[in-house]
């Protein structure tokens, strides 16, 4: 970070300023230029700002996360390149976020992939898996094993640069309003499951999946419109405060064993950027992805606690021959996809040779590789 620092401060001699993909907006600009001069001196590199979209709400978890994002880059670049957040609903609806960012009418967004996934389901696979990927595999396949490749070659196909900000551990579990024991428990409910994916895959099971948006889930669980549903994670289920309508919780989310949140680029508005400001957003993105991971951890940690100290929450989970089922029936879904997708194909294959580089060392490691519980 202080070399990048370092090579700004250098490039201030010899770069002139250039305003073509900053905003026309004077107030704004104004405001920037004397933030940037504030913050890091006198420069000649441009003074630029942009309009980051985001499919996440204010105040959700996940959008603090595109905030930290564009926080970490001003300050790499002294102030004077300042991304502004807008929450979902603000600028579009999520739906409408990535043609918004493909055509160039925002300069970027704060994404999950899954959202695209109509236009083609490779888009699920690079923002969450089924009973495959933890959320340090993720990290790892994306910085060390070609992962990141298949993102940018992806988005690539729609006129769009893409850098991960955060790999998400593995979601709650199906929230309900009374437990679940069994695939048979489910096969009885109306449950809310996100993922073309897993909905395959819960068809196969013999489960009715019913579509819900996230703001409508508290509401539908305590109406009964739903029997369960699931929504992220721990810390994020907190904030929509679930744990009071829905007090059984059946884990693990076998549908969702981790996630990726990221940050889609418009091609043309990144070409436009000095290679210090996209250095600046590559550094900016991977030290988020690593210091979210962390921190999701953590805040889920604590928070199950409180569900299960405070809340009166009960935890319930499937028996190993269901489990067995689940993970046959997931890995059936995927390779169906692979089958008839070229570009899923080329996803789910890298993801499968960083598993079998990965096999000799997670045997060896055991419960010291990722973790083990005291059991006295």
């Amino acid at each position: 970070m202080k070399k990048l620092l370092s090579m700004l401060l250098t490039a201030c001699l010899t770069l002139g300023l250039l305003t073509s993909c900053g905003s026309t907006d004077s107030g704004i600009m104004d405001t920037a230029h004397a933030n940037a001069v504030a913050a890091g001196g006198d420069s000649n590199l441009p003074v630029i700002t942009w309009k980051m979209g985001s499919t996440w709400g204010n105040g959700n978890v996940h959008f603090t996360v595109d905030q930290r994002f564009t926080e970490l880059v001003s300050q790499l670049t002294g102030g004077r390149f300042t991304i502004t957040n807008y929450a979902e609903g603000e600028l579009c609806s999520a739906g409408e976020l990535f043609d918004y960012v493909s055509d160039g009418t925002i300069q970027c967004g704060g994404d999950w992939g899954g959202y695209w996934s109509g236009k083609d389901p490779t888009f699920e696979l690079l923002s969450t898996v089924m009973d495959n990927f933890s959320a340090l595999d993720y990290y790892t396949w994306i910085y060390q094993a070609g992962g990141m490749e298949c993102y940018k070659n992806m988005y690539g196909e729609y006129n769009m640069e893409y850098f991960p900000i955060v790999t998400n551990p593995c979601e709650s579990g199906i929230r309900s309003v009374r437990p679940i024991n069994s695939i048979k428990d489910m096969q009885t409910m109306k449950i809310r499951l996100g993922g073309v994916m897993a909905g395959r895959a819960a068809q196969k099971l013999g489960i009715n999946i019913t579509t819900v948006p996230a703001s409508e889930l508290y509401e539908s669980l305590q109406r009964t419109v739903i029997d369960g549903g699931e929504f992220s994670g721990p810390k994020a289920d907190d904030s929509l405060k679930l744990q009071e309508v829905a007090p059984y919780w059946c884990a693990p989310g076998w549908y969702q064993s981790a996630g990726v949140n990221g940050v889609m680029i418009n091609k043309d508005a990144w070409n436009e950027l000095p290679e210090e400001y996209q250095q600046a957003i590559a550094t900016a993105a991977q030290t988020c992805c690593g210091e979210q991971l962390a921190r999701y951890i953590w805040n889920d940690m604590t928070v199950t606690n409180q569900m299960l100290e405070k809340d009166g929450v009960t935890i319930t989970s499937l028996p190993e021959e269901d489990m067995a089922l689940i993970r046959k029936t997931c890995r059936e879904v995927y390779e169906e996809e692979a089958s008839s997708n070229a570009n899923f194909k080329v996803v789910y294959d890298s993801m499968n040779e960083y598993r079998e580089t990965a096999q000799a060392y997670r045997n060896w490691a055991g419960d010291y590789g990722f973790g083990f519980n005291y059991t006295d």
